[in-house]
């Protein structure tokens, strides 16, 4: 082989490396406003569904439904949908906060498509109150739905992951194309939680973001709420356990894409009845409703299983499903960051061990930072519970808030010699400075830093505001 022909091949690969490394920065492809609401008017709706519950709504909210590339965890590109909110005050920088939704498996009851929906309070009051209550809250659709292809690969852990950082790379593409009076600046305090298949959601990227992106993304504190940690084992237990389940269709989901996603779809008549094998494909592909699976569901949902293959799995821990199960629990590891436990001991869909087994077991793996939020009993099951259970995150997450001025170069939260030693830094070459600390050092708007902006942060500090105002 010639070595022009060896040098078009290397060519060709690095080539191919590069478009992978682009894909998987989180391209954004598109972006569409869905809506704008003031505070006062977002205010009144919360105070009703709320009570006296309700958080202060303190600023405008601009909506947007978003699509980015990503690239999977298995080296496939795909397209993936989302909706980002954030607060209207383009004087300052927020924190990104990412939530992760409850189990959908209609393509038109994902966030980017419902956006301030209330057929969709999860997302609609989740949205509403963070991003009147300064923060840029994001909500993934997740592989296999909204503008992604293909099912859902449902309680997957490793697809999770790429849904949820490259939409924060995504939204921050975003941030610096709207024009100023509509835009919206990030600070470096990141924020991740979720409820149900979103708390699952939570602690999987919590994971993979220690440990391989901690250096890109600063986790400030992790909620995952109500999930199924400990699907090999608490889970498992539970389904052996139980005659009857008021979510059946949430064991068809886990069943039915963890065989397509580990074996095949052609096998489905290996492992289910002859009617379940017939239309498991048919019923997730995205046009049905929970409910509606629910109505064709047995009580006892593992009985969709053949008779043999349930023997098999209650008996054999090499049986397929208990291998997938056991590779996706997500008990061994140590969480570096803040993290929140929080869950229902009333929870009658993830029964609370979930969380107090993985608690243990991350104190036991030598966690410092991990704590356990148990709500009563009298908060209710897994539905009735949700409710107490996001505002007692919600009530956390503003104990850690920083919301940035222009000045702030060091995004700690105040005004003073640091920040002006660090923007004389930056003017003379000494520090590079990422585009919040950028956004940060310019305080004349003039979209570059200059001894103008160094004069006038020294006027703030010194004064309280410029001078010349």
């Amino acid at each position: 082989m010639s070595i022009n022909i060896m040098k078009w091949i290397k060519y060709f690969i690095i080539l191919q490396l590069l478009n992978t490394l682009y894909c998987q920065s989180g391209k954004l492809i598109s972006y569409e406003h869905k809506v704008s609401a003031s505070n006062s008017d977002i205010q009144q709706v919360v105070d009703v569904i709320l009570g006296n519950n309700a958080p202060l709504a303190l600023y405008n909210m601009s909506m947007y439904s978003i699509e980015y590339e990503i690239v999977d965890s298995q080296g496939s590109s795909d397209t993936l949908s989302g909706l980002v909110s954030f607060p209207v005050d383009h004087t300052k920088s927020f924190p990104i906060a990412s939530y992760q939704h409850g189990t959908t498996i209609e393509d038109d009851n994902v966030p980017s498509v419902t956006g301030l929906n209330f057929n969709n309070l999860e997302v609609s009051i989740i949205s509403m109150i963070m991003s009147t209550s300064g923060y840029i809250i994001i909500l993934p659709d997740y592989a296999g739905l909204g503008s992604s292809d293909g099912y859902h690969p449902y309680i997957i852990a490793e697809t999770y992951t790429p849904a949820i950082t490259n939409m924060i790379r995504a939204v921050k593409q975003m941030s610096g194309e709207l024009d100023i009076e509509n835009s919206f600046m990030y600070n470096n305090q990141l924020y991740l939680f979720g409820y149900s298949e979103g708390g699952y959601a939570t602690l999987a990227a919590q994971r993979d973001i220690e440990f391989s992106m901690i250096n890109e993304f600063n986790l400030t504190a992790s909620f995952p709420i109500a999930g199924p940690y400990d699907l090999s084992g608490t889970m498992v237990d539970f389904y052996l356990s139980i005659n009857y389940y008021a979510q059946p269709y949430y064991v068809a989901n886990v069943l039915f894409n963890h065989l397509d996603y580990y074996d095949s779809l052609d096998n489905l008549g290996e492992y289910f009845l002859p009617f379940w094998a017939d239309t498991l494909a048919g019923l997730f592909d995205g046009t049905h409703s929970g409910t509606f699976i629910n109505s064709l569901m047995p009580e006892n949902p593992i009985e969709i299983l053949l008779p043999d293959v349930i023997d098999d799995f209650t008996m054999n821990n090499e049986n397929l499903f208990r291998l997938t199960l056991e590779e996706n629990t997500l008990l061994d590891w140590t969480p570096i960051s803040p993290t929140y436990l929080i869950h229902a001991a009333g929870d009658d869909i993830i029964p609370i061990a979930n969380a107090q087994v993985a608690h243990n077991s991350f104190i036991n793996n030598g966690a410092a930072l991990v704590n356990l939020i148990e709500i009563p009993l009298s908060a209710g099951g897994h539905e009735d519970a949700a409710p107490v259970c996001l505002l007692t995150a919600l009530d956390t997450i503003s104990i850690y808030q920083i919301i940035n001025v222009k000045g702030d170069t060091n995004l700690d939260g105040l005004l003073n010699d640091i920040d002006y030693n660090l923007l004389i830094d930056h003017l003379l070459n000494f520090t590079t400075f990422d585009l919040s600390e950028s956004w940060a050092g310019d305080i004349d708007y003039d979209d570059k830093l200059s001894i103008f902006d160094l004069l006038l942060l020294e006027d703030i500090i010194i004064y309280g505001s410029n001078r010349s105002n």
